[in-house]
């Protein structure tokens, strides 16, 4: 895009009343101090953004002219088109595009449209870029030249770091394949201290169990001392199942006894009683024949009372015959001291196969938390070897960056980079001239300093736009920028204005 001045007409501005000028490619302002050089170059950028040549607001009323209309009008041609730009302030501003009247929004709109403030000032005014920040400073060159491709940057670099980063650029860009590294890295790096951690606790563990007799301490052992237990056991088991027998027997025979007593008492009972011949409910004397039936039921209770006793004694004697039978078993004795004994060494062997199987299982744990540690080393070095990749890749795209960048400049180069200590690279923004900072230049060095930088700057972001030269006379040679020129010189003469044509410069050539 080309955009040039063409005419400019301002009207109570600063300390011009009223003022028409006709640019050519070089316009010359001259004129002593205070004349209103400074304020041709502020009149485009009052009226574009608001602001004086440096970026700075700008009231731009004649000092005690409150009363008066500020009328800046700008014609512009950008690449063959013209527009004709007006602004007007006394309380509130006005503005037109092509004479016709629009909102400041609207105007805004166009004006954002044709180019972008930072930029327009940095080419209009070789003193605007460096009065910046320098992060402003480092953020608006770098958006007009372009980084170094990746595969331009690999070709530098070692060939492992190659490897290692290749396919991971093509998941990440590197800011954020360096973000989930570093992130990754710090909890592997903790992770793989506590599996270290993990692996000393273990293997202290292990280190607490002694077997002297551990070849002696076996399953088979262990079997025949709990066969022999059983046997003893069982053995235990039948003289107990013999004694509850003679237990139970016995209750049976006293309870029996005692039934046997009552028994045979109340047989005698029976037996011993009288007949009572008068009728129990009248009184009256039995005959002969309800004696007989009394002495008959006598008879048939005694008889009955008899038989049942009998069985009782029966039942009695069988279960004396079963006592006397296994009064007579012959059990077997049981060696409690033998028992006792085997019970301790069924405990010890037991008590040392549990601490073998702990063993056991402490070994398979210390083999997973070598593995684990191991992956996680593997891990972490990983993410390590990409971190460091990545410094390397930056590191040469930087070089390469400066190298692209001072190819831009003849005169001057810009530092980009500080690499630090530790090896990392933080962002900075220093321009230098035959290797001086620019704080050490003069005030004509960083003139020529600025204007070589407008012209990069315009070459790179293919914006060409007029370029304001305030001071001028303390520059004596420099390179004539690509778009128009406008030179304001302090001269011991009147205030005027010439300008030139490049056929005519040609010509007086």
């Amino acid at each position: 895009m080309k955009i040039t001045f063409e005419y400019l007409s301002i009207i109570n501005f600063k300390n011009h009343t009223s003022l028409d000028i006709h640019f050519k490619d070089i316009t010359n302002i001259e004129g002593r101090n205070g004349a209103g050089k400074s304020t041709i170059g502020d009149a485009p950028t009052w009226l574009l953004f608001g602001t004086d040549i440096n970026g700075s607001k700008l009231d731009p009323k004649p000092i005690g002219e409150n009363d008066s209309e500020t009328t800046v009008l700008l014609v512009l041609n950008v690449d063959g088109k013209e527009f004709q730009l007006t602004k007007s302030q006394k309380k509130t501003a006005k503005y037109f595009i092509n004479e016709v009247p629009e909102k400041a929004t609207k105007f805004n709109e166009l004006v954002s449209e044709l180019f972008d403030k930072d930029l327009f000032l940095s080419i209009f005014n070789p003193t605007y870029f460096s009065s910046q920040n320098w992060q402003d400073q480092r953020k608006q060159l770098l958006q007009y030249v372009p980084e170094p491709l990746n595969k331009e940057v690999f070709a530098e670099i070692h060939e492992m770091s190659v490897n290692t980063l290749e396919p991971e650029l093509k998941k990440h860009n590197i800011d954020d394949l360096e973000k989930v590294h570093r992130d990754q890295y710090n909890k592997l790096d903790k992770s793989s201290e506590r599996a270290g951690e993990r692996v000393v606790t273990l293997r202290e563990q292990l280190e607490k169990y002694k077997f002297d007799n551990l070849d002696r301490v076996n399953k088979k052992t262990l079997q025949q001392l709990e066969a022999q237990k059983g046997e003893i056991n069982k053995l235990q088991s039948q003289n107990q199942q013999v004694n509850n027998k003679i237990s139970t027997i016995r209750a049976k025979m006293s309870t029996l006894y005692t039934q046997l007593k009552r028994q045979r008492e109340k047989v005698m009972a029976i037996k011993n009683e009288e007949i009572n011949l008068n009728c129990s409910t009248c009184g009256q004397s039995l005959n002969e024949e309800s004696i007989g039936e009394v002495k008959k039921n006598k008879q048939l209770v005694f008889s009955k009372e008899v038989e049942y006793g009998k069985e009782l004694s029966a039942e009695y004697s069988q279960l004396k015959i079963e006592l006397e039978e296994l009064e007579n078993t012959n059990q077997i004795p049981i060696d409690q001291y033998l028992l006792e004994q085997i019970n301790n060494e069924i405990i010890q062997i037991r008590t040392q196969l549990n601490q073998m199987n702990q063993v056991e299982r402490l070994k398979a744990e210390l083999i997973d938390a070598e593995t684990n540690k191991e992956e996680i080393r593997t891990k972490r070095n990983r993410s390590l070897a990409i971190i460091d990749a990545i410094k390397e890749f930056r590191t040469k795209r930087s070089e390469l960056m400066v190298k692209k960048i001072d190819s831009l400049f003849t005169n001057i180069s810009v530092k980009l980079i500080e690499l630090l200590k530790n090896g990392e690279e933080r962002a900075t923004f220093e321009i230098e001239m035959d290797g001086r900072p620019f704080s050490k230049l003069s005030s004509a060095e960083r003139i020529k300093c600025g204007l070589e930088l407008s012209e990069v700057l315009s070459k790179q972001s293919e914006v060409i736009v007029p370029t304001f030269i305030d001071n001028a006379e303390s520059i004596l040679k420099f390179s004539k920028p690509t778009g128009q020129l406008i030179l304001a010189r302090v001269v011991d003469t009147d205030f005027n204005i010439k300008t030139i044509s490049l056929e005519e410069e040609v010509v007086n050539v």
